[in-house]
């Protein structure tokens, strides 16, 4: 009697799932190894045993998710399920080949380009998007989901939101950190960004800079929504108005580029007007009031 035959599919090729384990992380140890840096060393495993194939989180930071469901236990796998690990979501197949033009193998290894964030298979050797050569090697992210670059604002802010709940204000500053850097180059290519993504970040580096009681970070917000002619969210002007009065003044200049970007464009809209006349009073062009 001939097993079913498993396999995972993503990218440009399908991985073929043996019998036994099959552990997915970012270790070159690892039979699938991911270079993501939202993928643990050991993020997850997945294990055949005759004709069923299960999936089991690893104790990994990030979390996985089949289904859109994070996993809370061992999960049966079922033909067609997709399974997000960092920000690469991977299809499991059972049965025939879903397609002879894809290679197949027994591991794999994805990286990220470090030019354009694109992930690829290694044995592209170059990025099918930008032709680059050069990979990232980036440690995790501890805490998990910036954005930066390829991997997904919104695994980011759901990192951010998972360090802040425990305190972990390292973890949260290296979050930013990364959220930063795909942040600035999505601004100097010319990329769209979520105006709820970016807003969800931007409260939590205001949110940080006052748990530091240094202006920073909210410099760093403001000129971002500066560059983008836009107004950041009424909580995070009430935040940094909340900073020691020297940290406060430091941000002067940052308010006041936001307030001459919006006004160079028309002025604020309807919705944004009074988070407008906040960022205007850390300005020093209105009443500072908590």
């Amino acid at each position: 009697m001939s097993l079913a035959r498993f396999r995972l599919r993503f990218l440009l090729q399908e991985i073929d799932l043996p019998q036994g384990d099959t552990v997915i992380g970012r270790s070159a140890t690892c039979q699938v190894t991911i270079e993501d840096p939202l993928v643990s060393r050991e993020h997850a495993r997945i294990r055949i045993v005759g004709d069923r194939a299960t999936i089991e989180d690893l104790g990994s930071r990030n979390g996985v998710q089949v289904g859109g469901n994070s996993l809370q236990s061992v999960h049966l796998l079922r033909d067609g399920e997709r399974v997000r690990i960092g920000t690469q979501e991977m299809v499991f197949c059972a049965g025939a080949p879903l397609s002879t033009s894809l290679g197949t193998r027994t591991t794999g290894f994805i990286c990220h380009c470090s030019e354009c964030g694109h992930p690829y298979p290694l044995e592209l050797v170059e990025c099918p998007a930008c032709g680059s050569s050069d990979r990232n090697e980036e440690d995790t992210l501890a805490g998990a989901p910036s954005s930066a670059r390829d991997w997904g604002l919104d695994l980011v802010v759901d990192a951010l939101h998972r360090a802040e709940s425990l305190g972990r204000s390292d973890d949260i500053e290296r979050i930013l950190s990364h959220a930063r850097l795909g942040i600035e180059q999505r601004i100097a290519n010319g990329l769209p960004l979520e105006r709820p993504m970016l807003d969800a970040v931007a409260d939590a580096a205001a949110s940080f800079a006052v748990t530091r009681r240094d202006a920073t970070w909210g410099k760093w917000l403001l000129s971002v929504y500066a560059s983008l002619g836009g107004v950041p969210p009424r909580a995070v002007g009430r935040r940094l108005i909340t900073l020691p009065p020297s940290e406060r003044t430091s941000l002067a200049a940052a308010a006041r580029r936001v307030v001459e970007s919006v006004s160079s464009r028309g002025g604020p809209r309807s919705e944004d007007r009074e988070s407008f006349a906040g960022i205007q009073a850390l300005g020093g062009s209105g009443p500072v009031s908590a």
